[in-house]
């Protein structure tokens, strides 16, 4: 009988020394969190016009016929993805000369025309009818530095070109273009005329404007040519996006551009590629609109990956890494109009050369990327906190303070919207965050699960609540 109540005691002690043991080694609480529903992120139109996203689409890539046709059937799909702005890389007839197995798009031969590899005129009118039925805007990349070689102006207007030893100069030495006179008046007319030409027979809304930071074209051109654009047609919006970071090209401010592309922080996120420390994007977020210029008029672009994404033979999946998913999280709740490159949004990684033909495999999509950018296009759609815009129209930023430096952490507020972003740079973590509001949250996002499917999850948060954030874990709530 004594050795049965010895047994029972040691029993009874062996319970109790291992609740005591599993209790000091718990985890700091964590805040309960609520029931999980599905989330639909189809088809959601932005709250303002400072709340949307654009997409560069290369037609000879984007699908299998490469044509006009066959992606303006596919409208619908960016539309439902929350695509509002469709930037077509130059569409015009290619110059002679093949930079591989076709001629560059950036060197035209005639801006008056359509590269019969794409269709034809009507082609193009219909793409863009199809994409206005749908409520997208289409944007035509303009190439207004130089021409292919062989193009219709060298012929029919040779003093539209700058001579040098009686034969046309080549910009960069680039052997496929030839150098536009931009300081002429008579070629700025043509270029202008040529420009108008689409807004009224092609009904674009806007244009991206390439190599802006040339030294050959002067400001003064895009003083003139831009508000004569914008006012060409009665009850027409017409937008202009210059390439450049104009925080290098400071002659470039005040010409009237609607958007600069935020090249910098392009150069910033590249070299992220396995980096724990965020300090560095902190730096990067203070930097975005630290220039005075780009608090009246001017928005900002940003981006991960465009047309130009191939340095060294990579693209963005490989300078990015490790942080790649946590990047495009950044890209879409940080300043800025976020940029959606061809294939970008299903995670396709091999790089896409401008004058190759390489038809993107969209029936095998990379799921966690998918649902991780149909998830952010809903969010920047649906909340005035992740505005862009001038300095009045949009949502602060404020980083907040984290006890775990491989964490950033930040919120968009604006009026009574306020998202909250969490991004571990480092190892698996349970973190506390200061100045967080306290109150009811939904959770958007959350890297663990968004792979199987976009789902929300109910939370209250208070300023105790700690977070368990995952290796390169990411998470996005939204304040009720």
């Amino acid at each position: 009988m004594k050795n049965i109540f010895r047994c029972f005691l040691l029993f009874i002690a062996v319970l109790l020394f291992g609740c005591k043991q599993e209790e000091l080694k718990a985890p700091q609480e964590i805040q309960t969190i609520g029931a999980t529903t599905q989330l639909n992120v189809s088809n959601t139109r932005p709250v303002a016009p400072t709340n949307r996203i654009i997409y560069e689409m290369d037609l000879l890539s984007f699908t299998t016929a490469g044509t006009l046709n066959a992606a303006a059937a596919r409208l619908v799909e960016l539309r439902s993805l929350g695509i509002d702005i469709v930037w077509l890389m130059p569409i015009h007839e290619r110059g002679d000369q093949k930079f591989a197995t076709y001629p560059s798009p950036y060197a035209p031969k005639d801006y008056y025309s359509v590269w019969s590899k794409y269709g034809k005129m009507d082609d193009f009118k219909q793409f863009v009818q199809r994409a206005h039925a749908l409520g997208m805007e289409v944007w035509l990349d303009w190439v207004p530095n130089h021409t292919g070689v062989g193009a219709v102006w060298v012929i029919e207007h040779p003093e539209y070109y700058v001579w040098e030893n009686g034969e046309i100069k080549h910009p960069n030495a680039y052997s496929d273009v030839l150098q536009l006179a931009m300081n002429e008046t008579v070629t700025q007319d043509a270029m202008i005329q040529a420009m108008k030409y689409w807004i009224d027979e092609g009904d674009i809304d806007g244009f991206r404007c390439d190599y802006v930071s040339s030294s050959e074209i002067p400001a003064d051109f895009w003083k003139r040519a831009i508000p004569e654009l914008k006012n060409h047609k009665p009850n027409k919006t017409i937008t202009i996006m210059g390439e450049a970071d104009f925080a290098d090209q400071s002659r470039l401010y005040g010409c009237g551009f609607d958007f600069d592309y935020a090249w910098r922080l392009n150069t910033t996120l590249r070299s992220q590629g396995k980096a724990k420390i965020s300090q560095t994007l902190k730096t990067a977020i203070n930097n975005l609109y630290l220039n005075s210029n780009y608090k009246t008029t001017l928005d900002r672009m940003v981006y991960l990956t465009n047309h130009d994404d191939n340095e060294n033979g990579k693209n963005y999946w490989q300078y990015m890494s490790d942080n790649i998913y946590l990047l495009t999280v950044f890209e879409f709740t940080a300043y800025g109009m976020p940029l959606i490159y061809n294939g970008q949004e299903i995670g396709h990684r091999a790089i896409i050369y401008p004058w190759e033909k390489q038809t993107i495999n969209w029936a095998s999509p990379n799921k966690k990327m998918q649902n991780t950018i149909a998830t952010l296009c809903a969010l920047k759609h649906t909340q005035a906190a992740l505005s862009h815009g001038n300095e009045s129209e949009r949502g602060e930023m404020q980083i907040l303070e984290c006890d775990n430096k491989a964490i950033l952490a930040f919120l968009r507020k604006k009026g009574d919207s306020e998202v909250l972003v969490l991004l571990n740079f480092g190892e698996e973590a349970t973190i506390s965050v200061k100045d967080i509001t306290p109150g009811q949250y939904v959770q958007w996002l959350n890297s663990e699960t968004i792979e199987t499917g976009t789902t929300q999850t109910e939370w209250n948060i208070q300023e105790t609540t700690n977070f368990l954030l995952k290796t390169k874990g990411y998470a996005v709530f939204v304040k009720k």
